[in-house]
């Protein structure tokens, strides 16, 4: 094990952002009327998973499906790339961009872990020089499906997905961000475990 590596796992939702960037995107891509009416029309789903019924694979697979099947690759990286300018800088909890930039400047390796796509958050962390693990929407001769390519990247599987991109015995230090039940697993792993450490 080396003795001067250290890793910095960041979950995206509610720890780097201030609010839920999916909703935030639906809601820039179709407007707030438009994603009230889906949300209410899958409401027995979105009930479910906020009281432990439904599994957050499947009201994200349902959501998907409504806003974005059929759309293609350009569509998307065109609403990406408005989003990354005009939405995702107003939604960041500024300790939580100071802390990655502070461990950016101490040479420390940085990896966004989120149960958010690629599809909305890849420019950000290209912008942001970030790695970033993430759940994955997938594309069939360039145009979406609406369904997942992998596993929504939440719980377990975010330490899933670290174990299959590193070697986490390479690593003596790792710091974990997380602000949530599905980020537990996660935090597990860390020898500096940082829950909710941005919020205030």
């Amino acid at each position: 094990m080396s003795e001067n590596k250290t890793l910095a796992l960041f979950d995206f939702d509610g720890t780097i952002s201030n609010k839920d960037s999916f909703v935030a995107f639906m809601k820039f891509t179709h407007g707030t009327p438009v994603f009230v009416f889906h949300m209410a029309m899958g409401f027995a789903t979105f009930a479910g998973w906020k009281l432990g019924l439904v599994k957050s694979h499947l009201t994200k697979v349902k959501a998907l499906r409504s806003f974005y099947k059929g759309w293609t690759e350009g569509q998307m990286a065109d609403a990406r790339k408005r989003f990354t300018a005009e939405v995702i800088p107003t939604i960041l909890f500024p300790k939580a961009i100071e802390t990655i930039n502070w461990h950016k400047e101490q040479g420390h390796r940085i990896i966004v872990v989120t149960a958010s796509c690629d599809a909305w958050l890849g420019d950000w962390a290209n912008e942001m020089d970030l790695e970033i693990l993430c759940t994955e929407m997938e594309l069939h001769k360039g145009v979406y499906t609406g369904e997942l390519s992998k596993p929504n990247c939440r719980g377990k599987e975010k330490v899933n997905r670290i174990q299959q991109h590193l070697e986490l015995e390479a690593y003596s230090e790792i710091h974990a961000y997380g602000n949530d039940h599905g980020d537990n697993q996660m935090l597990a792993i860390a020898t500096h475990p940082h829950f909710r450490e941005f919020e205030g």
